[in-house]
Order: C-alpha cells, then structure tokens, then sequence
C-alpha cells in the first residue's frame, strides 16, 4: 500500500468520524416532532474537503461521509430503513454543490475573492439545498411525521444556512490557513488577533447570557472590527465563536432568542439564519479586503521593480497624463538629455521634441491612447539642455485602472543618436558609388522615378548618358589603378561642370549617368557638350605617364507622362549613335 493510499485513507477516515460526530449532534438536538434536523453542519465539512480535491479523489471522502451519515440516521434518526437513502441524499446534496461551483476559483482562492462567494451563495446556499430537500422531505415523510411541504421547508432552511455559515470555516481549516496565518505573522499581529477574538468572545457571552434585551447587533462590531484588521481566517473563526456561543445558550433556553415566540426548531433555525446574515455580511467584507491586501502587496512590489529599474536604467522612463504632461522622469534624463528631472514635471512630452516632430510625438501618444493594449513606437528629435539637436526613440503604452479606463501613460526613451548616424552612414553607402564617392545606380532609379513623379511641378527635364571611350585600353595598357583613376576624374570633372540640383551617378563600368531637372533638350546639349569637351581636355597622370580620354554621351528628355525605363532607352539609344558616329561626341534622341 502506497503512502499517498495510506494518508488518503487516513484522512477519509478522520472525516467520517467528523462527519458522524456532527451529523449525530445535530439529529439528537435540533431533531424535532419526528421531521428533519434543523440545523445541518456535517454537509459543510465534506463540502469543503471536496472542494479541496479533485474530482477523481473524492470517492474516500464520500464513502467515509455516507457510511457516517447511514451510522448517526440508524441510531439517532429516522431509522435503519431510511439511514441509506438518507446518507445518499446529503452526500449527493454536497457533491452537487461542489461541481456547481467554479473549483478552480474556490480550490485557489476558497471563498476569498468575489466570483467564487457569489457561485458559492447560488449553489451550495440555494440550488443544491432545493434539490436534496425533495429527497430528504420524502423520506421524512414516509417514515417519520410532519407534512412534505413542513419537512422540505425545514430541510432547506436547515443545510442551506448550515452551509452559509460553516463551509467557509471548514474550507479555512482544512486547508491549515490557521498554521499558514500564524507562520506568516508577527508577535504583535498574533497577540492583537487574540485581543480581537477575547472581546468577540466576551460581547457573545453578554448577548446571550442575558434574556431580556434584543442585543444580536453587539457582536457585528467586534466581529466586522476583527475582520478588517485580521483578516478572512478572523471573520471565519468569530462566526464558529458566535456560533457556539449563540448556540450554545438558544439550546439551554437563554439569549436574545429566547424572546421570539415559537417552538424550539424555530429558535434553532433562527440562529442559523442570524449566523447566516452574519457570514453574508462578513465574508464578503473579508474577501474584498483580501483582494486589496493582495493589490496593495501587487503594487509595493511591482513600485519597489519599478523603482529599481527606472533608477539604473540607461533609457528615460516617464509617466504621463492622458493630456501629455510628464508626471514623472527618471533619473537617466539628467545624463541623457541634461535636464534635471523634477525640471520637466508639468511641461508636455511632446513640446520637448523638435518642432518638426512634434506632430509626430503628439499621435503616437494619442494612438497609445486609442489602443491600450498596443506599444506605438516613434523616433523624433529633440534638444538637449544644451541645444544639442539628438535622434530619440520611444516606446509608448496606455495605463489603465481596474476597469480598464486609460488614466495616462509610460513611456521609454532611448538615445539613438548613435544608430541613426550608423544608418545615415549605411544609407549612403548603400546609394553611394566606393570608388568615385558619387551616387551609384540604385540611387539614380529611386532618384529619376521621383523627379518624374514631380514633373509637373518642374517642367520636366533631360537624362545624359555617359561611356568613356576605348575604356579598356587604358585597363590593359595601364593597369587597372590606372583605370580607376581616370574613373574617378571623370566623376571630379562633372560635378564642377554640372548645376547643384544636378544628380551624377556612375550607372555602372565606365557609364555614368545624368539628371538635369528643368533643363530643355537644348540647355542639356550645351551643359553636356562642356563636360565631353572638359574631358577630353583633361590629362591623367600615373606612374609619370600622361593618359587622355575620350567620352561619348546620349541625352534623352523627360516629362510626367514618362516612364524612367523609356527615357533611359532613349538616351543609350543616343549614346549608341554617338559611338557609331566616331566617338567623342554627344547624340540627342530625337
């Protein structure tokens, strides 16, 4: 036999004799006129342990709990014929209860947070009670006394406040919150615990010693007092207090109770009801107070993670309004952008950047707002203290309250000032030719296909295409140093012959290629003419040896209604025709 069998069995075991113990005080004292119990303990226990279990272990504890009940009915109730059906019926009524309720929720949290009190209420203090009443009513009737409708009213009442008032306690005890509760203390919680106790034992004993005054409200205060200073295990030990001292002296004929004018049952009934109010009142009180607690602890934690990290972080960290306005900075602005942070307190977080963002930060802060479960990132400029104009990046996300409400905003800023400039310089080589430091092919595309896009606003315009003559020549007579020479003196001759807005691009080899925004066919001619001529004038000096060279061009003209690949075809059209020519000569497409 395994040792998790043996201790199954054992606590099995410890339940039914619970179970028979309860089961026994309750038939022999609160049984009346030959009907149904008034009050009904024994169902809250096995309740609870099942709700502290999952279903496929429930079989021990049920069958321990029923062979109990068959037991206390046999000797005490309605007899061997009905003691059967009877146990079946209660452990029906508990298992009913337990898989009404959401156990996930109850198996974690008890009965200490809202949703699982409020299925709680709903099924073990109504629906599952209304059920086992019509079995138990029956059973009643048949074979003892008193009417069905009398018998069922009974028993619901019965299990339905027995159940309200003790499951919770015994949910407390058997899962040792007692024990958790006093490890977890300290000396003065622990001493003020039994002071809160002492009194709500005290006030009990006054109330219901006496018989002359109607002073059932006396114990709330004490017992509400405990409950928000203690805790839920506080509320659900003053209820087992008032409990049994309540009880306790209703059956011995003393107490506030003793004043109504009816039959014992119904006194009996009546302090389950009063117990019931009590834990209604109680628990909920209890569970909202514990939610809290454990927001609070929530919060101190999650202040002192973000205190730590916002302290040590290389980015800014700010907290603002949904207005904008910064309600805390870190301490990593005063390194990063040399404000002091109190100094920015107040002012808006998007004024800082620079004006030519400043629309940007602005809707990233309103789309963070529009989309709370989203991080909207942005990159801006913004001056430092010093005037110092940086690239930022900031990574911005809604804050909500509990129910779900945007009440501002935390933002994360970074210097970025390194990366941009690593991707400026990137995006210049990646458009830009390594060996003449003009632009190459790909930047040339991207560039014609906007000048066309914008034609209309410029008039229009003329692409030149340019082919050093015999280029290979040079390669073999004079090396390839050479060769690469005289590249990039082409490249120095054209940018001091063309105009500023001019783009020069080596298209590819020794082919370089030309923009001339605005120019007309005829202005184009005139300002290449002067570069092939400049060329041709121009002497390269290698190793003491002179190189001279030659250079063909063609050029093509432009307006909105052009396609890039149309005009480039035009223009090495007019390049090819130039070369046919003879070379050293520019060729107009027609």
């Amino acid at each position: 036999m395994s040792h998790a069998f043996r201790q199954t069995i054992t606590h099995a075991v410890w339940l039914g004799l619970t179970y028979l113990a309860l089961s026994s005080a309750a038939i022999g004292l609160t049984r009346f006129h030959g009907g149904v119990a008034f009050i009904s303990v024994a169902n809250s226990v096995l309740l609870a342990r099942l709700l502290t279990l999952r279903n496929d272990h429930w079989g021990p504890s049920m069958i321990a709990c029923a062979i109990a009940g068959t037991i206390a009915t046999s000797l005490l109730g309605l007899g061997l014929a009905a003691a059967v059906p009877m146990a079946a019926v209660n452990v029906g009524e508990a298992a009913i209860s337990a898989l009404l309720l959401d156990r996930v929720a109850a198996r974690r949290g008890g009965l200490g947070s809202q949703a699982p009190l409020g299925w709680f209420l709903l099924s073990a203090g109504l629906l599952a009670p209304a059920l086992s009443a019509f079995g138990g009513a029956a059973l009643a009737t048949i074979l003892g006394s008193d009417s069905f409708g009398s018998n069922w009213l009974n028993w619901f009442a019965g299990h339905a406040l027995g159940a309200l008032t003790f499951t919770s306690v015994a949910i407390y005890t058997l899962r040792g919150d007692a024990l958790k509760w006093f490890k977890a203390s300290g000396a003065w919680l622990r001493a003020e615990a039994v002071a809160h106790l002492a009194i709500i034992v005290g006030v009990c004993v006054v109330v219901f010693a006496q018989s002359a005054r109607p002073l059932l409200f006396l114990p709330m205060l004490p017992i509400m007092l405990a409950t928000f200073r203690i805790g839920r295990l506080a509320a659900a030990v003053a209820v087992v207090i008032l409990a049994a001292i309540g009880g306790a002296f209703t059956l011995a004929g003393y107490g506030p109770i003793s004043l109504i004018d009816a039959s014992n049952g119904m006194r009996i009934q009546f302090v389950q009801f009063y117990l019931a109010c009590t834990v209604l009142m109680v628990l909920p009180a209890a569970a909202e107070l514990s939610r809290r607690s454990s927001l609070f602890r929530r919060l101190y934690d999650s202040e002192a993670r973000y205190r730590l990290l916002t302290e040590n972080s290389t980015d800014i960290v700010l907290n603002l309004d949904v207005n904008g306005q910064i309600r805390f900075a870190s301490p990593a602005i005063r390194q990063i952008g040399g404000y002091a942070p109190e100094e920015v307190l107040g002012r808006s977080a998007a004024a800082l950047a620079d004006s030519a963002d400043f629309a940007r930060v602005a809707a990233a802060h309103l789309e963070a707002l529009r989309n709370p479960t989203k991080t909207i990132t942005v990159e801006f400029r913004a001056r430092t203290a010093l005037g110092e104009l940086r690239w930022f990046e900031t990574q911005t996300r809604a804050v909500t309250d509990d129910d779900g409400a945007v009440t501002g905003v935390v933002s994360a800023v970074r210097d970025v000032a390194h990366r941009k400039e690593l991707e400026q310089r990137l995006e210049h080589a990646a458009l830009t030719d390594k060996l003449t430091g003009i632009a190459n092919r790909r930047a040339f595309d991207e560039q014609l296909d906007l000048t066309i896009d914008h034609a209309d606003e410029e008039g229009g315009g003329c692409v030149a295409l340019f082919d050093l003559d015999h280029f290979k020549r040079v390669n073999d007579l004079y090396g390839h140093a050479a060769g690469d020479a005289v590249l990039k003196q082409f490249g120095d001759i054209a940018r001091g012959r063309l105009r500023e807005h001019d783009l020069l691009a080596r298209y590819g080899g020794e082919e370089f290629a030309v923009i001339l925004p605005g120019a007309s066919l005829e202005q184009a001619r005139i300002v290449c003419d002067r570069l092939r001529a400049a060329v041709s004038d121009a002497v390269t000096e290698m190793d003491g040896r002179e190189i001279r060279v030659t250079v063909s061009g063609g050029v093509s003209q432009y307006d909105a209604t052009s396609a890039s690949r149309t005009v480039m075809a035009d223009a090495d059209a007019a390049l090819y025709n130039a070369k046919l020519s003879g070379r050293d000569r520019l060729g107009m497409a027609a």
